[in-house]
């Protein structure tokens, strides 16, 4: 998936795929170290799909991209 359409997720959903990516990079790095993985650049797509999210994140807690954050609101 690009990053428009992280982009187009809500916070909620990218915290969701982040555990889930995170646990299956643990995963197959377990594995390779058992020398079981199939596909070497899995781990390369893995850090960079994580790298996209944290990105996507960390702009909308700055409000530079995106979503405005939760809580950004205006205080009078």
């Amino acid at each position: 998936m690009s990053v428009e359409g992280l982009r187009e997720k809500a916070d909620v959903e990218l915290q969701e795929e982040l555990e889930s990516l995170r646990g299956e990079l643990f995963r197959a790095q377990f594995r390779g170290s058992a020398d079981e993985v199939e596909e070497r650049g899995k781990f390369r797509k893995l850090r960079r799909r994580v790298a996209r999210i944290l990105t996507v994140l960390r702009e909308r807690q700055l409000g530079t991209r995106g979503q405005k954050p939760v809580g950004a609101g205006r205080k009078e």
